[in-house]
């Protein structure tokens, strides 16, 4: 059974859903009312501050692709033509990144055609339209919805066989299997219809019946480097039964979410306004432009603008990234201690970390994704054993509550900004709520700490306006780690002079970004260590 209402400020059909692959992914950090919302595509949201949409960096290939698998143009002709006829230019960035994942792409389908192997010897040819279904479903209150799903992709069929190959933007070498996602694929792809009108229409979609296959094949291609991983290969029945086994579940499980998970998405969400995880505070970034599409901004997002502004728009568009050109020594070093720490404070019940619970072996260790060794490892080491002595987290049992790397999300409507924080540590010691930024430094330097470091800022910026715990006054700490040892420190929220300097820091890494919607690149010294020179036609690495 499925029970969900609407939430506040949401009306139309809730009666028509539209499930996508993606809706059904598993271990994500996807917001269940959101998704649930967007798989009802009749839904409307009562808000005037909807957000600017931007079509990713696959679909943009997708419509290359079009020209070359449907319409005969060569790759050159295809890019040049989708330039050319593209609503608005593309971003260098994209331009730069399509050229070679359209190559990558054609290199893995001639590998993936070699090694298949059909009944009559024949090849498989492309389909130009989505494939899509729709069934009525039985919600358990009487009533039923109509139920569609559709897959997009790169569609192929022949034989009796049936071929979807999923564009990835990333190398899929290492990609981890999401059944739910591929059970769903498999399963439309083995009963579906051709798709006649817009996959995002409000009403019931346009279909027309086609010939079913016999055996269905599902491949994911990473377009960054020609990789690609056959996902499911079997008879329709199979694909029915993976279906129903796989998807089922986790399809009735999006229909009905109801929670609220605030996060980096946020920004492009149609509840924001409206969501009550969101809190609004008007002037929370001391700019005004309620003249200017919504957009979402970060401490590092204006960091990049400042560095490049194209940058951002690789981010935006999720282009892979070579981390080594960005990551230093002392960068590793210090993400590694904080993502130790943070493995720490996520034990439950919440507990002071201990000098026991530091890297076994000091010259070389690693936490999370961040690998140190030698004399970074060493001093990782001594900075976690460091804050032994001043972890927040000390008292009895149930006395203290932690919440690592707690995302905060409020919207500036003066501004029209979703403003996306996460905060190192937000904890509870007693009936005391603060907020404790750590900080790993080579060496300790006493100048402004609010200029030092803008994520303090925000945070006073964000207590001051009731932004992090809603009704609470919340404290603002820092913490450093450095090679002489542990400082820590508190900054009064309730001082307004203290407040004033930290909203004139928060001002002046927003102001310059919110001022200039163009996100053209500054060619430079950043090139060297921009992580997406690879893609960049204007790159001076």
């Amino acid at each position: 059974m499925v029970a969900w209402t609407a939430p506040a400020g949401v009306a139309g059909d809730d009666r028509l859903w539209r499930v996508r692959p993606f809706d059904v992914r598993q271990g994500g950090q996807t917001c269940p009312q959101r998704r649930a919302v967007g798989m009802r595509p009749a839904l409307r949201v009562e808000s005037e501050v909807l957000p600017v949409r931007q079509a990713g960096a696959t679909t943009a290939l997708g419509k290359v692709l079009d020209y070359v698998e449907h319409d005969g143009y060569s790759v050159g002709e295809a890019l040049q033509h989708w330039q050319r006829h593209a609503d608005r230019s593309p971003p260098p960035m994209l331009v730069g990144w399509v050229a070679k994942a359209v190559r990558h792409y054609l290199s893995a389908s001639a590998g993936i055609a070699w090694g298949q192997a059909l009944p009559d010897e024949s090849e498989l040819t492309p389909v130009s339209r989505n494939w899509g279904r729709r069934r009525q479903f039985d919600v358990g209150d009487g009533g039923e919805v109509t139920h569609e799903e559709v897959v997009s992709g790169r569609r192929f069929e022949g034989s009796g066989v049936r071929e979807l190959r999923l564009l990835r933007t990333r190398s899929v070498r290492d990609r981890a299997r999401d059944e739910a996602e591929i059970a769903l694929v498999a399963g439309v792809v083995a009963s579906a219809g051709v798709v006649l009108s817009g996959m995002w229409e409000k009403r019931p979609l346009a279909l027309r019946s086609a010939p079913g296959p016999h055996r269905v094949r599902v491949v994911e291609i990473g377009c960054s480097d020609g990789s690609y991983n056959v996902l499911f290969e079997g008879t329709t029945q199979q694909a029915h039964e993976k279906y129903r086994r796989d998807a089922e579940p986790a399809v009735v499980d999006a229909a009905s979410g109801i929670g609220y998970l605030p996060g980096p998405d946020c920004g492009g969400c149609d509840l924001i306004g409206l969501c009550p995880a969101v809190p609004v505070r008007p002037g929370l970034l001391g700019v005004d432009g309620s003249s200017l599409p919504r957009r979402s901004w970060s401490l590092s997002s204006g960091r990049s603008f400042d560095e490049c502004p194209a940058r951002l728009v690789a981010e935006r568009l999720f282009l892979p990234r070579e981390r080594t050109a960005e990551d230093s020594d002392y960068t590793r070093r210090g993400q590694a201690v904080h993502a130790w720490l943070e493995d720490l404070h996520r034990r439950e019940p919440a507990r002071t970390c201990a000098t026991d619970e530091i890297p076994p072996t000091p010259d070389e260790w690693s936490a999370g994704r961040w690998s140190v060794a030698g004399e970074q490892a060493r001093l990782g080491v001594q900075m976690i054993a460091d804050h032994t002595l001043t972890c927040a987290l000390r008292g009895p049992a149930g006395h203290v509550e932690a919440h690592p790397e707690l995302p905060v999300v409020v919207f500036d409507s003066k501004a029209n900004v979703v403003v996306v924080a996460k905060m190192d540590l937000l904890y509870r010691s007693g009936d005391v709520w603060s907020v404790r930024e750590t900080k790993t430094v080579s060496a300790l330097d006493e100048s402004d700490l609010l200029t030092q470091f803008p994520q303090l800022a925000l945070a006073v910026v964000l207590s001051a306006e009731d932004g992090i715990q809603a009704g609470e006054r919340v404290r603002v700490e820092l913490e450093r780690l450095s090679a002489s040892g542990p400082v820590t420190g508190e900054l009064d929220v309730d001082d307004p002079e203290v407040v004033a300097a930290a909203r004139t820091v928060v001002r002046a890494r927003a102001e310059a970004w919110h001022a200039s919607p163009s996100l053209t690149a500054k060619p430079g010294k950043v090139c060297t260590t921009c992580p997406f020179n690879q893609w960049c036609p204007e790159s001076k690495a």
